[in-house]
Order: C-alpha cells, then sequence, then structure tokens
C-alpha cells in the first residue's frame, strides 16, 4: 500500500473516531459540564495516559532535544488548546452546526498557505475539492438549522478557529517528520494541558463530578482525542495539509449520520447533499498531484 493511502485512511479513521465522539461531549454540556473543564481534562488525561504508555513501552520516545521545547510549547499552547477553546466557544455562541462547518473552512486557509508560501499549485482537483468540501459543509450548516441566530462574535471565532487548525496542521508537520507521532502528540497534550491550568487554575466544586462523568472524560481522552490524533498527525506525516484538511471534512457528514441512525435526529435532502459532496471532495482529493511531504530518510524515534 502506497504511503499516501495510509494517510488517506488515518485521516478518515480520525474524522470517524470525532463524529462519534461529540455525543459524548453533548452529553457532558447536558449534566452543566462547563466546556473549559471539559477542556482542560480531556488534555490533562490524554497527556497523562500517552506519557505513562510511553514510560512504560519505550521510554526513548519520550525524548525530545532542547532546542525543540519551545517548538513544543508553542505548537501545544497556541495550536492544540486554542483549538479545542475556539471551538467550544463558538458553539456557545452559534450552534454546533455553524461551530463545525466554520471550523472546516481550514483547507481553504491550507490552500492559500500552500500556493502563496510555498508555492505550491493546487491543480484543479486540489482546487475544486477544497471548494466542494466548503459547500457540503455549508448545506449541513443550513440542514441543521445553522443559519439563525448567528453572532458576530460566534463567526470571528469559528474564523479564528479555523485559522488555528490550519496552523495546527501546517506547523506540526515538522514535529511528524522530526519525531514519532505519538511523541509530537504526547508533548502537545501536555504543553496545551499545562496552558489551561495556568490560566485557569481552578478545579470544580466536590461533588460536582459524579463517576459516570469521569467514565466520560475517559471515554473521550481515549477515543475522541488520543486515538483520533495520533491517527490524524500520522496523515500530516503522510499527506500535504490541504488534503488532510479535505478528508477531516468528513467529521460533520459521519456526525450527521450518527445522530440520525443513533439518535433519530431527521436528515434533510440539504444535508445528503452536503454529505454527498463532502465525500465528492474527499474522492476527488485523491487523484490531485501528489508533492512529497517528508524526505525519505526520517528521524525515526521508534526504533531508539
Amino acid at each position: 500500500m502506497r504511503k499516501e493511502m495510509y494517510g488517506y485512511l488515518a485521516v478518515t479513521l480520525a474524522a470517524l473516531m470525532w463524529g462519534v465522539g461529540g455525543s459524548a461531549a453533548k452529553f457532558l454540556f447536558n449534566q452543566a459540564v462547563s466546556p473549559q473543564l471539559l477542556v482542560k481534562l480531556r488534555l490533562t488525561l490524554s497527556f497523562f495516559i500517552l506519557f505513562a504508555g510511553l514510560a512504560v513501552y519505550n521510554r526513548n520516545l519520550l525524548v525530545i532535544a532542547r532546542r525543540d521545547i519551545g517548538y513544543f510549547a508553542l505548537l501545544g499552547a497556541l495550536g492544540m488548546s486554542m483549538l479545542q477553546f475556539t471551538y467550544l466557544l463558538t458553539i456557545s455562541l452559534t450552534n454546533v452546526a455553524t461551530a463545525v462547518f466554520l471550523q472546516y473552512l481550514s483547507p481553504i486557509f491550507m490552500a492559500l498557505y500552500a500556493l502563496i508560501w510555498e508555492k505550491t499549485p493546487l491543480g484543479w482537483q486540489g482546487g475544486l475539492s477544497v471548494g466542494l468540501a466548503a459547500a457540503g459543509g455549508f448545506f449541513i450548516m443550513l440542514n441543521a438549522g445553522g443559519a439563525s441566530g448567528i453572532s458576530i462574535l460566534g463567526v470571528f471565532s469559528g474564523l479564528v478557529s479555523a485559522l488555528v487548525m490550519a496552523f495546527n496542521t501546517i506547523y506540526s508537520r515538522r514535529a511528524v517528520r522530526e519525531y514519532h507521532p505519538v511523541t509530537a502528540v504526547t508533548y502537545f497534550f501536555g504543553f496545551a494541558a499545562l496552558f489551561w491550568w495556568v490560566i485557569t487554575p481552578y478545579g470544580w466544586e466536590p461533588g460536582t463530578i459524579t463517576r459516570t462523568h469521569w467514565l466520560m472524560f475517559l471515554y473521550i481522552a481515549v477515543f475522541s482525542t488520543v486515538v483520533p490524533f495520533l491517527l490524524y498527525f500520522t496523515g500530516i506525516r503522510y499527506l500535504p495539509p490541504t488534503n488532510v484538511g479535505v478528508i477531516a471534512c468528513l467529521e460533520p457528514v459521519i456526525a450527521a449520520v450518527v445522530a440520525y441512525l443513533a439518535l433519530g435526529e431527521v436528515m434533510g435532502w440539504l444535508q445528503v447533499l452536503g454529505g454527498l459532496l463532502v465525500v465528492a471532495a474527499v474522492i476527488l482529493i485523491q487523484f490531485a498531484p501528489q508533492t512529497p511531504v517528508a524526505p525519505d530518510t526520517e528521524k525515526e524515534q521508534a526504533t531508539g
């Protein structure tokens, strides 16, 4: 199997897990758990799970160069932590459909970056894929009532979320080329969690977090954070950022299908059309001209 196919499969599975995991987060919000607390515990639990696993499995994977500490800290604080915050802020100011649509405008920013700064032509397949993915997300938003009750601040935070997602995807390429993806994700989560504990050092009122809540926190940390982000950054290792962004647009499609099958929510014709457009974009992007994303000889620490 070509390396690119591993990348496509990894990002698709990540989108699947994020799409399913949204229901768990919604359950916690309905239980009066604040988005800030969920993000902080999600990142903290994810870091400790990965750190403990690597300490037992292969401690060499915990080693990073001293010169890269600032790099990982920047991506953790401005990338991973802000990606979580701006997305949840947009949800609180608008609604889930609008937040998902705005965040998944990120392939447009990735494409512009590749075109302007890296002088990488998209080709008609790449350009059309980005357009189809954006249109598909827009139709899904309209079907879910996303056009109503939109605040200017909510739209702004959603666009910032898309920019942060593009930043995270583009500037994390160095990390997954020079280190194993699990090493990169561990330090991204670690610095992101540290950032949140610094700006919100308080915890929660005694008795407000139940055993059920902790089980849901653990589920989100493992199956909606650790595993999908590992898959996502594995995809970044093998694919250009624009391709990764387009494939990740499958998340709202998967979330809509899961809501239809598991929760009995209605799926209108605009949602179906939007889903088909995103699927078409994912298929089309695989035929876009591929550019090398990493040198043949990588700095592998998995066997160190």
